[in-house]
């Protein structure tokens, strides 16, 4: 029965997460309850139930409420004394500590009525989890792959290296699909005593998933560039890998498909994802320089980006839909330095605008790429010292 019990309250504690004006851990809250019983005992525990029921909230049904009181009512029977000395053990830690602030008699019942100052614990995910929830799941591998051995392995580090730069990029709430098992494992011992009694307030407490990252691998090979070294006529092995992967961002909840791109370098689909979803903004400009709010591996000194000034929003004539807002390319920057959450840039061109825009806001997208001619080249005219 107390086995099930702490169960019942683990739970409870899970069932709900209200906003709580403190960092990431496992944290005290006090709450002042009430409760009734026939007896001072299922009084105090009923006064329990009701104190962790204002932590979690209203996510406590009425008739879970009512279930658990019911089996609180069904324990056997102690004196107050002997259950006041007991609560943690018979809690498993769940209310880390209670006070008897006045006893007294229902007028409606009759019953003994308890009124109790108590702390419980609870688990504070911390202001990160509020952000957009993404997963990266692995890739699939097409079936007209030869080497599915080294396809895998390949599609694995890419993947790994999108997560890394997705991370790094501060704009999302990263959960992991790769290691479950030994998470799963981690969690499963908080019930087993080896584990103080407070960290029962992490169970239940997995984050669902917004958004799913993920795609195919379409094509893979390894190309041999081998060359023949012409003074000893040994075969140098070189080799070169070439790519194709369908990546894409499904809406978990519609099934819709939010992004949908193909690609070989993981360094750009990191950028375009971000740019999908929250594009680089600027965060402070001065006379010759400006600050983005991103940083980490994806960002190199000398890279060079477009300022873009956000105008009205512009909406889809046949679904009425958001398609964003009108973006307006006033200037250029380039990286001059990097840090693991901002970059620093200095003002290439558009100075006047960027200074005078940044109030209405300013993003940076990446430079385009030039047009290839189609034309064929022209021939080299010789100098005399090439005759």
């Amino acid at each position: 029965m107390k086995k099930n019990l702490i169960l019942i309250f683990a739970t409870f504690l899970a069932l709900a997460q209200p906003p709580l004006a403190f960092s990431q851990g496992i944290q005290q809250k006090t709450v002042i309850a009430k409760g009734e019983g026939k007896t001072e005992k299922d009084a105090i525990k009923d006064a329990l139930v009701t104190a962790v029921s204002q932590v979690r909230g209203l996510a406590i049904s009425s008739k879970e409420t009512v279930a658990l009181r019911d089996q609180i009512h069904n324990e056997s029977s102690t004196s107050s004394s002997d259950y006041q000395s007991n609560i943690q053990t018979f809690t498993n830690g769940i209310v880390s500590q209670y006070e008897i602030l006045e006893t007294g008699h229902s007028k409606l019942t009759g019953n003994i009525s308890v009124q109790i100052k108590a702390t419980i614990p609870v688990y504070a995910a911390g202001p990160q989890i509020n952000r957009l929830r993404l997963a990266v799941v692995p890739l699939k591998l097409s079936s007209t792959i030869n080497d599915m051995t080294s396809a895998g392995q390949f599609a694995k580090n890419w993947m790994s290296a999108l997560e890394e730069g997705l991370v790094q990029s501060r704009r999302f709430a990263m959960l992991d699909r790769s290691f479950t098992e030994a998470t799963n494992n981690e969690t499963a011992q908080y019930t087993n005593g080896q584990f103080s009694n407070s960290e029962l307030a992490r169970l239940g407490q997995k984050a669902g998933t917004d958004y799913l990252v993920t795609g195919e691998l379409r094509t893979y090979a390894i190309n041999d560039k081998s060359a023949i070294n012409p003074l000893t006529g040994e075969k140098i092995p070189r080799s070169s890998t070439s790519s194709n992967i369908s990546l894409r961002i499904i809406d978990v909840a519609t099934s819709q498909v939010k992004f949908a791109k193909s690609y070989g370098d993981s360094k750009t689909a990191v950028i375009d994802v971000i740019n999908a979803i929250y594009p680089m903004a600027i965060v402070s400009v001065s006379d010759t320089g400006v600050i983005i709010g991103a940083g980490g591996d994806q960002i190199k000194v000398g890279d060079k980006f477009r300022v873009i000034s956000l105008g009205q929003e512009l909406k889809d004539p046949y679904t009425n839909e958001s398609l964003g807002r009108q973006e307006t390319a006033i200037g250029e920057i380039e990286i001059t330095d990097v840090e693991s959450k901002m970059s620093q840039a200095k003002i290439i061109t558009g100075n006047n605008l960027i200074n005078q825009k940044f109030p209405s806001g300013l993003i940076v997208r990446s430079m385009p790429k030039p047009a290839v001619s189609s034309a064929p080249p022209k021939p080299k005219k010789k100098n005399d010292s090439e005759w």
